[in-house]
């Protein structure tokens, strides 16, 4: 915040929140067609076959960054400037939170519906994350509402803080999504789904793979019913990023 004088930091703020001309709100990168997304589903497919999958992951990533920087003015600087100071919700009364540990340039991006984790459940997840060999600065994890809430969340919340999220995951480009639960797998493929259809398998979502998976919460309320399976897909998130043999082509899912 340094950087910024208060006449410029409202400025910004007043124009991010102003509506759809606002140019912190990216009209390109997120959102493919089906044509679009199942080509680039193939085409990392057809290379699997020859590139090493750890090799492939980071050749994507690239692919990803000069395409977005050439269709993209924002930085994430701005971006989470007027994420911290949005007021878009009048009943909020917490502070929105920002991403926590690597937001730069994490390989895994992990999505939460919001903060608000009980102790339990941010327990389960750390040690699961740790456990298969992910460690803070190779992860981000962030959330589809930024303002932490212990009821149900709204659809009007859930619409005033999706622009951000759509404008995080371009800018910050990582190798693989992983949703934590079904509010994040529904609001980035913008489309009522059903969890289970989608749960531990590689999907495409625009330009990125993605793995849907449980909510830690979900799983401690089950009293470990899916932990296992939560546990699970968090391996394969990280076999997909470092491991050096082919994925399982079986395990595909275009979107």
């Amino acid at each position: 915040m340094d950087d910024f004088s208060q006449e410029d930091l409202d400025s910004l703020i007043k124009e991010a929140l102003s509506g759809e001309n606002s140019k912190l709100i990216p009209k390109t990168g997120l959102y493919l067609g089906l044509g679009e997304t199942n080509l680039l589903s193939h085409i990392y497919e057809t290379f699997a076959k020859h590139i090493p999958n750890d090799k492939l992951t980071t050749l994507f990533q690239d692919v990803r960054s000069n395409i977005l920087t050439s269709n993209n003015n924002v930085n994430l600087k701005d971006l989470h400037t007027v994420t911290k100071n949005c007021r878009k919700c009048s009943t909020m009364l917490e502070s929105s939170e920002l991403p926590k540990w690597n937001y730069q340039n994490p390989d895994v991006l992990f999505i939460l519906d919001n903060p608000k984790l009980d102790q339990e459940s941010t327990d389960l997840f750390i040690s699961t994350i740790k456990s298969v060999g992910f460690n803070s600065s190779n992860v981000c994890l962030t959330y589809v509402t930024r303002c932490p809430v212990s009821r149900k969340i709204e659809n009007i919340e859930i619409t005033n803080c999706s622009g951000f999220l759509h404008t995080e995951v371009q800018l910050i480009n990582p190798k693989l999504i992983v949703t934590l639960g079904l509010l994040p797998l529904a609001t980035l493929l913008n489309a009522d789904v059903q969890l289970k259809q989608y749960r531990g398998i590689l999907s495409w979502l625009g330009y990125w793979p993605i793995i849907p998976t449980y909510s830690p919460a979900y799983c401690t309320r089950s009293s470990g019913q899916y932990s296992e399976q939560f546990i699970s897909d968090i391996q394969q998130a990280y076999q997909f990023c470092y491991s050096k043999d082919t994925y399982e082509q079986s395990k595909y899912q275009y979107s």
